[in-house]
């Protein structure tokens, strides 16, 4: 199997992991007491009022009614009307998209570099004094939670030294500079944890790559050692560090959550949190496709930048 059948394999593959994410999630939520309607209205509704919205959005209907109803729209591509919002999902959801690839992207552009040359640091100075800083750090990013990263940022950066804007969002096509001081804390506490891991895979992996023969062999001949650690041993090294990395995007939605909350940040991840709340089933289940696509996406690319790093590995 070539690569183009074995990518269209893995895409095809999407599908059904799709439709168990969407059942699950679907079911879940109708599974919740209460329903949007009441919680839209308040306490103590007009009962005819209730009842109208209930039928107009077809929440009176048995779930496997509205279930069969909600996959033939999204065979259509429709992903409903959010009850909430009044608008298409996939308005609502296009309308958040750009807060949370900016602070996702802008993370991994800071915690990727940072992780492979904190890792390839400690592991060239394996058992000194630099490796154990390196591992401190990664181990000190691994354990501070990111909820608490990020109080104690807006704590120490917005309150009591005054130098960044405690929350919001503006987006870097209109004021960068402004931008710049509003996405300082959430990109921080989103890059933290993703560059300790990654960091100490790097290390861990470039560790044993120095210890193969090879890189004895390259040594007896006299071969720098900057020469074995970047342009041999590091590209051998890759392919843990690339496991990890699209495994990571997973860790970066369910962070963005809990970061887009905190900073007040109107993303996709503040958005899903106020769908669960407001039981906007629409959108909840919307928002859980494109996420787990996302995930899936990565995995499979994943998979296929093997093949480039290790010409080794055939798609057969």
């Amino acid at each position: 199997m070539g690569i183009y059948r074995y990518t269209l394999s893995r895409l095809a593959q999407i599908v059904p992991v799709l439709f168990g994410v969407v059942t699950l999630t679907f079911v879940m939520m109708h599974m919740l007491p209460g329903n949007p309607v009441q919680i839209y209205l308040g306490q103590g509704p007009e009962q005819e009022l209730a009842d109208d919205l209930l039928a107009q959005y077809g929440f009176d209907r048995p779930i496997y009614e509205q279930y069969i109803d909600y996959l033939l729209r999204l065979l259509q591509g429709d992903l409903g009307l959010s009850f909430v919002h009044r608008q298409p999902v996939v308005d609502v959801i296009l309308s958040r998209v750009e807060p949370t690839l900016v602070v996702m992207g802008l993370s991994y552009l800071i915690a990727l570099p940072a992780a492979i040359a904190l890792g390839l640091y400690g592991a060239a100075r394996h058992n000194e004094a630099g490796d154990h800083i390196s591992r401190l750090v990664g181990l000190t990013g691994i354990s501070i939670p990111n909820f608490w990263l990020a109080l104690m940022l807006i704590y120490v950066l917005a309150f009591v030294f005054e130098v960044l804007p405690a929350s919001g969002y503006v987006s870097p096509y209109e004021d960068p500079v402004e931008s710049a001081k509003l996405l300082v804390m959430p990109v921080v506490t989103l890059a933290t944890a993703q560059m300790a891991l990654l960091m100490r895979m790097t290390r861990s992996s470039m560790i044993e790559e120095l210890r193969t023969d090879y890189v004895e062999t390259a040594r007896a001949y006299g071969i720098p050692e900057r020469r074995i650690l970047y342009r041999h041993s590091f590209r051998n090294a890759l392919l843990p560090l690339v496991t990890i990395v699209g495994l990571q995007v997973s860790t970066l939605l369910g962070g963005s959550v809990i970061v887009e909350e905190i900073f007040a940040i109107p993303g996709l991840g503040r958005l899903f949190f106020d769908s669960l709340i407001e039981q906007d089933y629409s959108v909840t289940v919307g928002i859980t496709l494109v996420f787990s696509f996302i995930f899936l996406l990565g995995v499979v690319i994943t998979d296929l930048a093997y093949a480039y790093i290790d010409p080794r590995i055939k798609y057969d």
